[in-house]
């Protein structure tokens, strides 16, 4: 099992999503969502080597993947022994957001 580290960035983004569904839906929803991410997130420190290479940031040294949860990109990268969750992304975005979003 690897440790798994949410950057504050990423953080940042997940109190914006909570807090933009608890406006537009209700905070019922807004915490599913959240735990359904969260839930996500867990996953990596146990399955490491699941999602898929981030073409987006394949420019940025070091290896960038993903997984998809809703309508979210769980963008991280792995070093030595830690998964390092670097942005949530909403994938109804215009997708060249992510470069600049990372860089």
């Amino acid at each position: 099992m690897m440790q798994v580290e949410i950057t504050r960035f990423a953080r940042l983004q997940l109190k914006q999503i909570y807090a933009w569904y608890k406006i537009k839906a209700s905070e019922r929803i807004a915490l599913k969502i959240i735990d359904k991410i969260l839930d996500s997130i867990e996953e990596l420190g146990n399955l490491p080597g699941i999602g898929s290479i981030e073409p987006h940031l394949s420019h940025i040294p070091g290896q960038y993947k993903y997984i998809v949860c809703g309508n979210y990109k769980v963008i991280f990268r792995i070093e030595s022994n830690t998964v390092f969750v670097t942005d949530i992304f909403d994938c109804r975005q215009n997708p060249r957001k992510i470069i600049k979003r990372n860089t």
